[in-house]
């Protein structure tokens, strides 16, 4: 079974399992996604995060993601190949070990978590580009948390082999105006910054949302516009900032991970907030001050140039072509957007008007 293709040895297993394999077809914006599992739980948990996406007009593309679950990681059909190479080892934010490797043809892709009780057990998941087939292997569910699947094993997945149809993974926060959802900003920054305090404060005063953490990057083949485009509209909010707004009350009676999170989708704070895409017209680069009144400056396209730099590139894809394609494409959109810092006063509350004026272009100069 070794020697055969991913896609055949993937067929056989699920040919050979003692029950039927669920499967559903779902659309990541304009790409088909064939979902099959094993196991009703992680059936739901794919549904939960993929049938946001409405099935669109014209579809660009279409692959196979099959999630299957095991006893134990003696049982798993396909392992890491003897003859393989390590690309980048990462600490997740539970703490949990992900190592990223190749194998000797660069044809397929690996990542490989170790386990960490209670928050996951082992999971090798396996990207053939080739075959348009991802395949993830799990232990017993039980062995797993939820949100972990979810935001650190599935979205990493297809995040992963969404680049194939031209998407590039941000880690930003993005909104459109009230008024208009062509007009889209980008919230960069490293994980405290204050993505989320602004962009919850913005759906507050009737921004569109499309998410306050992890983002998909496009340029349009026509245009050559670069657009946002949701992952997920999942967000999570911190215990110290469930005070800003009464809406987020419900969320005290809520579970906490290990950074003092609780997670709800947007629509269950803001209803009809949530949006799928929109074109990037702002580059917003925040951070939190104990100051009296939130500041904005004009950055120069340099500056812009450089923040994206320093928050976008990814330290796990070390290839030299694919590093020199995100600088390319991070050029575009310093060129594209106009970029500004913002201090934001977390007694003031007034970032969300800020934005707002951003959008008129009442503060651009």
């Amino acid at each position: 079974m070794l020697n055969e293709t991913l896609a055949d040895t993937f067929e056989a297993t699920v040919h050979n399992l003692p029950e039927p394999a669920l499967e559903r077809d779902y659309f990541f914006h304009d790409v088909r996604v064939t979902c099959q599992t094993d196991h009703p739980a992680m059936l739901a948990i794919l549904d939960e995060m993929l049938g946001i996406f409405p099935e669109p007009e014209k579809q660009l593309g279409e692959f196979k993601y099959i999630v299957l679950c095991y006893e134990s990681v003696a049982h798993f059909p396909v392992q890491l190949p003897a003859s393989r190479k390590r690309t980048a080892t990462v600490r997740l934010l539970t703490d949990t070990r992900l190592k990223y490797y190749v194998d000797r043809t660069s044809r397929t892709e690996y990542q490989s978590y170790e386990a960490l009780p209670p928050v996951n057990g082992t999971v090798l998941t396996a990207i053939s580009r080739s075959q348009n087939v991802v395949l993830t292997q799990l232990e017993l569910p039980g062995q797993y948390q939820a949100t972990f699947l979810r935001r650190y094993v599935f979205l990493l997945a297809l995040g992963q082999f969404m680049s194939r149809f031209g998407f590039e993974p941000c880690h930003a926060a993005a909104i459109t105006a009230p008024w208009d959802n062509e007009q889209g900003a980008l919230i960069i920054g490293a994980s405290g910054s204050g993505k989320t305090t602004l962009s919850l404060g913005c759906a507050n005063i009737g921004c569109g949302f499309l998410g306050d953490d992890l983002m998909m990057l496009r340029k349009t083949a026509v245009e050559g516009i670069i657009s946002a485009y949701a992952i997920t509209h999942e967000i999570s909010v911190r215990s110290s900032s469930l005070h800003l707004w009464d809406s987020l009350d419900f969320l005290r009676s809520y579970p906490v991970d290990i950074r003092d999170k609780r997670y709800c989708s947007i629509e269950e704070v803001f209803s009809g907030t949530s949006r799928m895409h929109t074109p990037v017209r702002l580059l917003l680069f925040p951070s939190l001050t104990n100051e009296t009144q939130s500041v904005v400056t004009r950055m120069s396209k340099a500056s812009t140039l450089q923040r994206l730099v320093d928050e976008c590139m990814s330290t796990v894809n070390s290839n030299p072509q694919a590093q020199a394609k995100t600088f390319l494409f991070l050029s575009q959109l310093a060129e594209q957007a106009p970029g500004y810092q913002i201090a934001i006063a977390l007694r003031a509350n007034d970032g969300p008007q800020i934005v707002r004026s951003l959008f008129t272009g009442e503060l651009n100069d």
